[in-house]
């Protein structure tokens, strides 16, 4: 089976067939796209008789109550033998590197199947379903439902309704498509209660949560003409605040909302160890892409990340300097 190339859907679905006990992961500290389409790609694999196991190197994100993690385990609470599965999927993940120590459960002869739309995908698997045009992962799987021949019951409606409204900002990301509200209106018929997900996703703060917020907006800074906006997030701020790494998801939009800003980054420090995590956002016609994969990172044109070794201070430097650079390149 050769690498490095994208597999048709029908090719993909009949290798699916071939195979019986499966890991089914995604990227570390994951996001509703990532775990949406993991939980719907275990439900299908289970309904064709497959036996399966999530697992992810980290925790359930309780930032996402609609979703179940009653299958949930971590890397540790794996107990079948090395060697056991004989094949993973991975979901929303462009780099086989991002599973984390995932990888510890492989063997040279586990079969990976590679489900994404991540412009930035090395297509690392044996089998690769990417499509970069798809508004997110779970949009990707909701074919591959089509090509089994299965329908999404409720809950898969759910976890893949989660995946794409997470993934477009609540459809108001430019990768929002006329698919991506086609799709979205065919899993809203199973009959999912779209208030109730969405109150869950956006409407509910802890205190803690809003005291984090205002210290980091007290941070912002940007470039003498406001075209970029930037903060940073430090231990001291979880310490001082009581707030979770969590609570900090999605605060690199408001930088983003700013009228003047068109590239926005924001640091976080990681704890115990000397490596910082970026988050990217971009307007217009330019590309974080561009500059995450500068630092050995991915994603998308609009919104990418990256992890980079240094202090605050370092990386603030180092990232400033791509941005600028990015922001020097005539637009297309």
């Amino acid at each position: 089976m050769r690498k490095n190339s994208n597999t048709s859907l029908k090719t993909f679905c009949q290798a699916l067939k071939r195979y019986d006990r499966f890991l089914l992961s995604c990227h570390v500290t994951p996001e509703g796209d990532a775990i949406g389409s993991m939980l719907a790609m275990d439900s299908l694999l289970h309904r064709l008789g497959k036996q399966t196991t999530v697992v992810c190197q980290d925790e359930f994100p309780k930032r996402l109550p609609c979703l179940s993690d009653k299958r949930w385990k971590q890397v540790e609470e794996v107990r079948k033998p090395l060697g056991h599965y004989q094949a993973l999927v991975v979901t929303d993940c462009p780099t086989i590197e991002r599973i984390g120590k995932v990888r510890t459960l492989l063997t040279p002869e586990t079969v990976i199947f590679n489900i994404d739309h991540h412009i930035s995908n090395l297509y690392y698997g044996h089998y690769n379903y990417v499509r970069p045009e798809g508004s997110a992962t779970a949009e990707v799987v909701v074919d591959i439902f089509k090509g089994l021949k299965q329908k999404p019951t409720k809950e898969d409606a759910l976890n893949l309704y989660v995946g794409i409204t997470t993934d477009t900002g609540s459809f108001k990301y430019s990768n929002t498509t006329v698919r991506s509200h086609q799709v979205a209106a065919e899993l809203i018929k199973t009959g999912i209660d779209i208030a109730k997900i969405n109150d869950q996703l956006y409407s509910t703060y802890s205190l803690n949560k809003i005291n984090l917020l205002s210290r980091l907006f007290s941070r912002v800074r940007t470039t003498a003409n406001g075209a970029v906006a930037w903060v940073e997030m430090r231990n001291q701020d979880l310490v001082h605040s009581g707030a979770t790494y969590e609570d900090a998801e999605g605060f690199i939009d408001y930088l983003r909302y700013m009228k003047e800003v068109q590239i926005a980054f924001f640091m976080i420090e990681m704890p115990k160890s000397k490596t910082v995590r970026v988050s990217f956002r971009a307007k217009g016609d330019y590309d974080v892409n561009n500059i995450a994969t500068c630092f050995d990172g991915g994603g998308h044109k609009k919104a990418s990340g990256c992890v980079v070794s240094g202090s605050l201070k370092d990386v603030e430097r180092e990232i400033l300097q791509r941005v600028r650079l990015e922001l020097k390149t005539p637009q297309k």
